[in-house]
């Protein structure tokens, strides 16, 4: 698991200022799944610089929590726009670009999702979270030691690799096509707020 991986930044020499700080994240976190060459550890914001070992573990959380929402949102305005009008799918009255389809569902669908979101928040929260009740009021939200981001145990395809190497391999390839969904999620919502069009619209024009 990534966040057992040995810190090479303790073996280095004290040091001090921004710049060494800077140097020793990288160096600490350049084993971390998700690290890849050219770019090699990518912090432009320098969040790593003050995150301590349990902070950034909450960062990884947070990235592959987004990342795996951005890749279902993705998916889901190309789909939408794809069947929008068909009968089995809301009695065929969602039309439009994607970012329009949400006034045009009914009440039902909401109350549903909601409850959805709930019952999957709450389990990931029993999962990977310390019970609020057991935490310093003045550091909410840790994780259990013993939780690696990400993994809920959730695998009904059995798609988890047993050999180390695979897995991080695994790890890797999930950030990656997290991160690249959550900018072309963005992107989708910006283009069709921009000019009102759908995205698959904008292939056929």
């Amino acid at each position: 698991a990534a966040l057992l991986a040995t810190s090479v930044a303790a073996f280095a020499p004290a040091q001090t200022g921004k710049a060494s700080t800077a140097l020793n994240a990288a160096a600490e976190y350049e084993s971390y799944p998700g690290v890849l060459d050219p770019v090699g550890f990518f912090d432009p914001l320098g969040l790593a610089d003050k995150a301590d070992p349990a902070l950034f573990k909450k960062y990884r959380e947070a990235e592959l929590t987004h990342g795996r929402v951005a890749m279902l949102a993705t998916i889901g305005f190309l789909v939408g726009e794809k069947v929008e009008g068909s009968s089995f799918l809301f009695d065929a009255s969602i039309s439009g670009p994607a970012i329009s389809h949400i006034p045009q569902v009914p009440a039902e669908f909401w109350v549903a999702l909601i409850a959805s979101i709930g019952a999957a928040e709450q389990f990931r929260a029993e999962k990977g979270w310390v019970n609020p009740s057991d935490t310093p009021v003045d550091a909410p939200g840790q994780l259990l030691d013993d939780y690696t981001p990400g993994d809920l145990g959730f695998d009904p395809l059995g798609l988890m690799a047993e050999d180390p190497e695979e897995f991080f391999e695994m790890q890797t390839k999930e950030l990656q096509n997290g991160r690249l969904a959550m900018l072309a999620a963005a992107g989708f919502l910006a283009q069709e707020a921009v000019d009102g069009k759908g995205i698959l619209e904008h292939f056929s024009s």
